[in-house]
């Protein structure tokens, strides 16, 4: 009887990545129940049932299970404002490519806002947040470059700047969310936000 290889490996990672994702929830609920800061690995990693070794398995650095990996998440976004229509200014265009980011939260408000929370809870976790939104302007930025259809040298740097202002828009209406504790829906924050620049914005 044959057998593959391929299956077998694709079990394995799937059965990895749950297994990752049920020690990402327990210890961001412990996280923040004791603190970020006041909680060692040791503490953490026995509060979900593991070893230090074991944690360190899943995640390189305490810090990578508060934060969570956001590049999937990025790439939903980008695959969003690739498919806005045309007829969307930038501006429009980049608040409408965070729907994932808004759907994720109307689908699991109290564990989002959990993870949001410890995630913005110290000056460390909130730069390593900002840098990941970094990341995301590398491919974000090209895209509203291309809708901005200007040939002028300035047309990077013009998306650029757009970009970064829709990121810090996301950031701000973060913030806002965790520090009202959820009372006022994300998605109406994130407008509010967006709002209060599209004067600035160019369209």
């Amino acid at each position: 009887m044959e057998t593959s290889e391929a299956p077998r490996t694709g079990l394995r990672a799937a059965t990895r990545e749950a297994i990752r994702a049920q020690v990402a929830e327990r210890a961001v609920i412990f996280l923040d129940e004791h603190g970020f800061d006041e909680t060692t690995v040791e503490e953490l990693a026995a509060s979900v049932g593991i070893s230090p070794r074991s944690f360190f398995r899943y995640f390189p650095t305490k810090e990578d299970v508060a934060i969570g990996n956001l590049m999937p998440m990025g790439r939903l976004v980008e695959k969003e404002l690739l498919s806005r229509p045309d007829s969307e200014s930038a501006w429009v265009a980049l608040r409408e490519s965070l729907a994932p980011m808004v759907a994720s939260t109307e689908q699991d408000p109290p564990s989002i806002l959990r993870q949001a929370r410890v995630a913005l809870s110290t000056p460390g976790l909130r730069a390593r947040a900002i840098e990941r939104h970094e990341t995301w302007a590398t491919f974000l930025a090209p895209i509203v470059a291309r809708r901005l259809n200007d040939s002028s040298a300035n047309a990077p740097l013009a998306a650029g700047a757009l970009t970064q202002c829709a990121l810090a828009c996301l950031y701000v209406a973060t913030n806002a969310w965790v520090s009202q504790a959820g009372a006022t829906p994300f998605s109406d924050l994130l407008d509010d936000a967006f709002q209060s620049v599209h004067p600035l914005a160019r369209e």
